[in-house]
């Protein structure tokens, strides 16, 4: 009996023994996918903000797939226990989900309710143009901007872009003065005035005596002085805003926008000439004794010296094509005996003379398709002589001489411009104005007025608009079609009242 209790004791001790050392079962596994403990507001319109909180949420937030009831959502930013999504348009009443790479979560109902009519509290500018950008200011917009219908007295408006509290439009050609409306999928606002004023604009730059500061441009011949310019050597435009270049009175590279000057350098300089292209803001100059290019105001290329070389000024010395951007001016040539035409492409010098033996100048450039023109004036000598400033044209590098009455040594060109398969080119002939169309001077008494041609203009590729400046006649103005308008700075009204402030200088002009 003792050995059978001896025989068990020991059976069972070897029985622990084994169970002992078995390994302990794995913890089950813990789960990664997403959960979904609450959403906040659980309900609203489309647009409205919506926090997700829950679990194991992806931290990027195109990670994370958010819909509502089968609708996806923009997940706006995102952490593991919390999301930020808007309601979609287009979802309807049901469960929200979040779906990750680690699986799926139904979370609470989020009720859809009618968005409110979007309603309207200020629109800027509240007149213009047809073409003018106008900021519509107020609440319930849809921020897809197809999704805003925006009306001028009836006439539909292309939607640049939308929030929803504002929106940015053109004022469309076919609208006529009348309110201004936004209609979106949940009703139409109410209506805000916007009055159309007839155009075109002119605006042109330059100086004008007997006023201090005389230095601006004027809009439809009633002068803005800027009040820190020193020179405005060109003048442009994009939207509702107008830029005038030039050096500032504490000779700075500067330009002014609506007025207001904005300073490229703390160095001594100049801007000779202003681009816009697309949104970007191009200027040509001197910058502490160097010529350079600028692009929203960092420097873009670096070119020669001011003190052998000089960038050509104006509304034409500069062109932009792309990303291509074109200076013209001259530098001294082979020996420093002579000025040689050139232009400069991303900083690249190009040599339109060779500067052996006479001056030549180029004044002026321009970018049509492939082709390159540029404008200028060149030296023809005989024995005894300089004997004519010749105008001039190249074209891809090629010379095509301007055609003028006769030989004179009071030649000059200033300004270019390509539309289709016309070239024109404004300047100076025998001291008085000239316009040349495809190498033929025209309208040869209509600029007589001016001693030269500062700059020229195609509206709507119909009217031609000609600047000019005179140091003699006391009639400076512009021109449309050939037509001289006398402007008046100062005034509000044309007169001989006003002669005691009339232009001392026109160098730019632009048309909108």
């Amino acid at each position: 009996m003792k050995k059978l209790l001896l025989l068990f004791s020991l059976v069972f001790c070897i029985l622990i023994l084994v169970e002992s050392c078995k390994k302990p079962p794995p913890p089950p596994p813990v789960s990664t996918a997403p959960t979904i403990t609450s959403i906040n507001p659980g309900s609203g319109f489309p647009n409205t903000p919506v926090t997700i909180t829950g679990t194991n949420f992806k931290t990027t937030p195109a990670d994370n797939t958010v819909k509502f009831n089968g609708t996806a959502a923009t997940v706006t930013s995102a952490n593991t226990t919390t999301l930020v999504v808007t309601v979609p348009s287009g979802g309807t009443t049901g469960h929200v989900t979040v779906s990750t790479s680690d699986g799926s979560a139904t979370g609470p109902v989020f009720t859809y309710q009618a968005a409110p009519a979007p309603t309207i509290t200020s629109i800027s500018p509240t007149s213009g143009a047809a073409g003018t950008v106008v900021t519509i200011t107020g609440t319930n917009f849809d921020v897809t901007p197809a999704n805003d219908i925006v009306k001028f007295n009836a006439a539909v408006a292309t939607v640049t872009s939308a929030t929803a509290t504002s929106i940015v439009v053109t004022a469309p050609a076919a609208g006529t003065t009348g309110n201004v409306t936004v209609a979106t999928g949940s009703g139409t606002s109410n209506g805000v005035l916007f009055t159309y004023l007839s155009g075109p604009f002119v605006y042109t730059c330059g100086s004008v005596t007997n006023l201090n500061p005389n230095w601006g441009y004027w809009k439809n011949s009633v002068f803005a002085a800027a009040a820190t310019c020193n020179y405005a050597y060109s003048i442009t435009g994009l939207a509702n805003d107008i830029y005038v270049a030039g050096p500032a009175s504490t000779n700075m590279p500067t330009y002014w926008k609506n007025g207001t000057s904005i300073q490229l350098s703390s160095q001594t300089g100049n801007i000779s000439t202003i681009v816009i292209s697309g949104t970007d803001v191009y200027c040509s100059g001197a910058n502490n004794n160097v010529n350079s290019v600028w692009k929203n105001g960092a420097v873009i290329n670096t070119l020669p010296s001011a003190s052998t070389s000089t960038l050509a000024s104006g509304n034409h010395g500069l062109f932009v094509a792309g990303s291509d951007v074109y200076v013209a001016g001259y530098q001294y040539g082979p020996g420093n005996a002579y000025f040689q035409a050139v232009y400069w492409k991303n900083g690249a010098v190009v040599t339109l003379t060779t500067g052996f033996n006479s001056n030549a100048r180029a004044t002026a450039v321009f970018v049509s398709g492939s082709d390159v023109y540029v404008a200028g004036t060149e030296e023809e000598k005989s024995g005894i002589g300089v004997i004519n400033q010749a105008p001039r044209l190249w074209k891809n590098g090629v010379s095509v001489p301007l055609t003028t009455p006769a030989n004179n040594l009071y030649n000059n060109t200033s300004s270019l411009l390509v539309a289709g398969s016309d070239v024109y080119v404004g300047g100076q002939y025998n001291r008085a104005g000239a316009v040349w169309k495809n190498g033929a001077m025209i309208n040869t008494s209509g600029y007589a007025v001016a001693e030269q041609v500062t700059s020229i203009f195609l509206y709507n590729n119909t009217d031609l608009y000609v600047s000019g400046s005179s140091s003699s006649s006391g009639m400076n103005g512009y021109w449309k079609n050939g037509n001289f308008v006398e402007m008046d700075p100062g005034c509000s009204t044309v007169g001989p009242a006003c002669a005691a402030t009339s232009a001392s200088n026109v160098s730019g002009i632009f048309v909108k």
